[in-house]
């Protein structure tokens, strides 16, 4: 049986003050400074251009407004506005100009609070190194001119809007980083796969999960197959050192799969520590490998790291 490890883990952690479970405002203008010139996971599609003016329609973002295709006869019922009439002197023939509109690129941000985020032995929370890891993420993409979207795994799941521009963007980042003051029982907060069947990107929009896929399982990885048909995909796992690896001694209390199942966990005995960190270790391997086949992104933090980009 792989064991999870719950909030009853706080007592390896001390936890002395509620900044523990947010970022302060230094540590966010800190962020945003230093995402400036990061190389993030996804893509920057979305370049400023040397010139105002860089085709028939004034855009100061290479991906976004619309660009000229051709010219078709026109017809009755077309949009008026668009007759080359440029065209119609050298030809005496009505032509309507057609354009074909970009985009501009977006990312979507699946933020994990529920109750096994919060939970530490060593430096900080996993909540807070999600924070940091996703704060970098919204913030590199603003500075690349991407909209920015998401939503919030926790007791009552909570979708945002879209927000555009870095004022819009801070509001959204002020609710990620808004303390969770009451923790819930497992058996209220809703699962992974049950988020991933509700969610609705827009094609070509870049998803960012962020959680410690604690319940991720093959259903997992048939839903993220549907979204990489149309979308760019980056799982970022945050785990705690104790998850990964197994102390070599001591024994413990954790909890099983209900909060009344408290099992004794012997790490003095050597081949149940072998057997826990092995399943982890395959686990995370097979998961990795099966999204890596689908073009998915899979990319694993501790609690202990501090964070770096190639």
């Amino acid at each position: 049986m792989l064991f999870h490890f719950s909030i009853k883990k706080f007592r390896f952690f001390n936890r002395k003050k509620e900044d523990d479970v947010s970022l302060s405002d230094a540590e966010i203008l800190m962020l945003q400074e230093k995402s400036k010139n990061i190389q993030l996971h996804f893509a920057q599609t979305s370049k400023l251009s040397d010139e105002n003016m860089a085709g028939d329609l004034q855009s100061r973002t290479h991906g976004t407004g619309i660009d000229f295709e051709e010219n078709q006869p026109y017809f009755p019922g077309n949009d008026s506005r668009h007759i080359n009439w440029r065209t119609y002197a050298r030809t005496r023939q009505l032509y309507i100009n057609i354009y074909n509109e970009d985009k501009r690129p977006s990312l979507y941000v699946v933020m994990d609070q529920r109750r096994d985020m919060y939970f530490a032995t060593r430096k900080q929370l996993k909540i807070k190194l999600a924070l940091k890891l996703a704060f970098y993420n919204i913030f590199h993409a603003v500075y690349q001119q991407y909209t920015v979207s998401g939503m919030q795994i926790k007791t009552v799941p909570q979708w945002h809007t879209v927000y555009s521009g870095q004022s819009s963007v801070l509001s959204f980042i002020k609710e990620l980083n808004r303390p969770k003051r009451n923790i819930t029982a497992a058996n209220t907060e809703p699962a992974l796969n049950d988020i991933l069947s509700r969610l609705q990107l827009k094609e070509g929009a870049e998803l960012v999960i962020i959680s410690d896929f604690h319940d991720m399982n093959d259903n997992t990885i048939n839903l993220l197959y549907h979204f990489s048909m149309k979308n760019k995909i980056s799982l970022i796992q945050v785990l705690d050192p104790i998850e990964l690896a197994l102390p070599t001694s001591g024994n413990f209390r954790i909890t099983g799969d209900t909060d009344s199942e408290v099992l004794q966990l012997d790490c003095n005995n050597k081949r149940i520590t072998e057997r826990y960190n092995n399943i982890s270790t395959e686990t995370f391997s097979r998961y990795q490998s099966q999204c890596q086949n689908m073009g998915i992104k899979f990319t694993r933090y501790l609690t202990t790291d501090d964070i770096e980009y190639e």
